[in-house]
This record gives C-alpha cells, sequence and structure tokens, in this order.
C-alpha cells in the first residue's frame, strides 16, 4: 500500500482518489468489489493483523469510512487510532494522508450533504458517541480532537503528510511525498449546493481522460 487517506468525508477524498488515479495508482474509494473499504479494513484486521490483507491489488485508499444505518453497516477505520497504529506497524513505508481543510468547512459540508449528518449522529464513532454531532460545534470538536490526535500520534513519523487540501501548494506536498508526478488537481465530488458546475466538470473529465486514455 502506497499511501491511505485518515482524514474526515467531504475533506478532499474524492479530489485525492481522482488525483492519485490520474498520476497512476490503483486507488480505490468508499467501497472494493462491491464491499465497504471500511469493513473490508476491519476484516483484514482481525482476522490476519493486516488491514490490509483484503486489498492486495490496491496502491491507495482515499476514503475508508462507511456510514451506512439502514444496511446496518457503519465502519470509520480512518478515526481509530488503533487500527491506525495497526496500519503503521504492518505497512512502515505506507504514507498516512491526513486530509483536512477549515474544521468549520468540513461540518458545513457534512450539514449540506444530504443525511450524512443525521446518519452520523445516529451511529457510534470513533470520538462521536451516538447522539453527537447534531450541532456543528459538536461535528468542529470531533474534526479537531481527531487533528489533534493524529498530529499527536503521527508528528515524527517521516511516512506521515498533513496536507491542506485548500493550499496551493497541495499537489506539489502531495507529489514530493510519494515520489510521483501529480498531474491533475482540482474538486471533485462538492458539495452540488455549493459548486454544482466545479464540482461535475471536475468529476467527469478525469475519468474521461482515463477512458479515452485506452483506446490512445
Amino acid at each position: 500500500m502506497r499511501a491511505v487517506a485518515i482524514g474526515f468525508p467531504k475533506s478532499g477524498t474524492s479530489t485525492l482518489y481522482e488525483a492519485l488515479q490520474e498520476a497512476g495508482l490503483r486507488s480505490v474509494h468508499w467501497t472494493h468489489r462491491g464491499q465497504p473499504i471500511g469493513k473490508l479494513v476491519y476484516d483484514g484486521w482481525f482476522e490476519t493483523g493486516d488491514p490490509f490483507a483484503h486489498l492486495q491489488d490496491v496502491d491507495a485508499v482515499t476514503q475508508m469510512d462507511y456510514c451506512k444505518p439502514a444496511r446496518k453497516q457503519n465502519y470509520w477505520p480512518n478515526l481509530d487510532l488503533a487500527l491506525l497504529a495497526a496500519i503503521r506497524e504492518r505497512h512502515p513505508d505506507c504514507l498516512l494522508i491526513l486530509n483536512t481543510r477549515p474544521a468549520e468547512g468540513i461540518a458545513g459540508s457534512i450539514e449540506r450533504w444530504g443525511d450524512m449528518q443525521h446518519r452520523i449522529a445516529s451511529q457510534y464513532i470513533p470520538g462521536l458517541p451516538a447522539g453527537r454531532g447534531r450541532t456543528r460545534a459538536e461535528l468542529i470538536r470531533w474534526i479537531e480532537g481527531h487533528f489533534a490526535a493524529v498530529r499527536a500520534m503521527f508528528r515524527d513519523d517521516p511516512a506521515f503528510l498533513e496536507l491542506d487540501i485548500t493550499a496551493p501548494d497541495a499537489p506539489d506536498r502531495l507529489s514530493r511525498a510519494l515520489g510521483i508526478p501529480i498531474t491533475w488537481w482540482g474538486k471533485a465530488n462538492t458539495n452540488p449546493k455549493q459548486e454544482p458546475e466545479t464540482g461535475l466538470t471536475a468529476l467527469v473529465k478525469p475519468a474521461l481522460r482515463r477512458a479515452l486514455a485506452r483506446f490512445r
């Protein structure tokens, strides 16, 4: 495994996915082969000790969380510090990407993204007991708490990158950390109430370029 994102949804995970795909890495996002990635990661950890045992054909994971209460599925390995420690033990060279942007912005996107806030508040999630997360202040405290914990845990780790996905130098920093060119960077899967044209364009164009490349 070359890289894994350990931040929150609605903070550049789709952008990371598209950028790493464009860079030639076999990346997965949210699901893989019809299964929630979070479930595959936990199954690998508990069955073998290796969180990525069921992702041997993958170079990068850009979103591990999966929260679908109606399906009785709720997995957040990206926020589980014990699981992150297991990743580091088994994969010492895997780049841990703490994808960030201001907590207020993440919380606002969660509030606007369909029923995401309701789903989150109804579940037990690392750092967020069921019933919490119904207000923006609670979401921000949860988000900032995870950021602080991960910084403390990995601050001296050479394979740790805190990446503000809104920063102008984000693609350059990611490129240096991975040692590969990052040729695409944009906004993918943005909130349609906020940036409909930009989000649709950014999501479709990279996928179209990859499809056309198969015929070159």
